[in-house]
């Protein structure tokens, strides 16, 4: 599928059930604060404190929640219990994702640097992430969507649409970092560090397209909407990085999205996850440029018309 019509899908909003809702900093706190510029949520952090945390266990997951945070802990439970589950299917590695559901005050407490409303690593395969929206998740979402949240319809959490809508939101990144898990159990050696967020995108799509088909056009939406930060083709790939401020590395993750989106579509779910064990394989445990681009010719065309060729940054690497 050519990436221009691809866009053009992604704007029919009317027919993903996405809305439009302007939200504002409530206080004076949120609206000191620079989301934009905040980190990116990459990098592993250490555990919470759990000694007040509850517990629910699954077949492949397990949770630690706060109290009140049930329906949340059980949603999250299920979406990744089925994610899990393909992964070990299509590629007989198992990932056991340990979750913590924190209020803001939890997350607080344990010192994290990410703003609150998007999810971080906890080693191998952990992840915290928020138990609810307040006012800095609709604050953030708001900034990092140009004012833009989506409408969330019959949403069982607590709190106000726009908060459950910035828990949604996050929610896309919790699914993403699941597939982070599967790629770095995968131990692939990336020719270039892109590469992975690539690789990390296709798994993701793969395993969405399966779990949830409905939820796939509203994710392109979504990454269309935060890849306004910059114009394609003014962004070199050799200039990302995983520490750079956050608005900026959504815009990246928004062209890898794409470029993945590229994949599946050519591919399908399970066949495109089974190409990339494939092309590993065949590069000896490493995936290639010059092999990616000759299983998948689109990706030429994706690289051309989302990124130049020329670095801006002195400190590339």
């Amino acid at each position: 599928m050519p990436i221009r019509l691809l866009l053009v899908i992604s704007c029919v909003f009317g027919l993903l059930a996405v809305g439009s809702a302007r939200a504002q900093p409530s206080s004076p706190r949120d609206a000191a604060a620079d989301p934009l510029s905040g980190p990116a949520p990459t990098g592993d952090h250490p555990p919470p404190r759990d000694y007040f945390l509850l517990r629910l266990a699954g077949d492949r997951t397990e949770i630690r929640y706060a109290p009140g945070a049930l329906d949340r802990a059980a949603n999250l439970q299920t979406r990744l219990e089925m994610t899990a589950r393909f992964y070990r299917k299509w590629t007989k590695i198992e990932i056991a994702p340990h979750i913590f559901v924190l209020t803001h005050d939890n997350w607080r407490e344990a010192g994290y640097g990410v703003a609150y409303g998007l999810p971080i690593r906890i080693g191998a395969q952990g992840l915290a992430v928020p138990a609810l929206g307040d006012d800095e998740t609709v604050a953030l979402w708001t900034a990092l969507l140009d004012g833009h949240l989506p409408v969330v319809d019959g949403f069982l959490f607590r709190g106000t649409a726009q908060e459950a809508a910035s828990l949604v939101l996050a929610d896309v990144l919790v699914q993403r970092a699941a597939g982070e898990m599967l790629v770095d159990r995968m131990d692939i050696r990336f020719e270039q560090p892109w590469m992975r967020e690539l690789a990390v995108h296709l798994v993701t799509q793969a395993v969405q397209a399966r779990i949830e088909p409905g939820r796939v056009p509203v994710l392109d939406a979504l990454y269309l909407m935060l890849a306004q930060r910059h114009l394609p083709g003014t962004e070199s790939v050799r200039d990302y990085r995983p520490d750079l401020p956050l608005a900026d590395w959504l815009w990246f993750e928004s062209q890898f999205h794409v470029g993945a989106r590229l994949v599946v579509a050519r591919a399908g779910d399970k066949d495109a996850v089974k190409a990339l064990r494939s092309l590993v394989k065949k590069g000896g445990g490493s995936l290639t440029l010059d092999g990616l681009l000759r299983r998948f010719e689109d990706l030429r065309d994706w690289l051309h018309q989302s990124f130049t060729a020329v670095s801006r940054r002195t400190d590339s690497r």
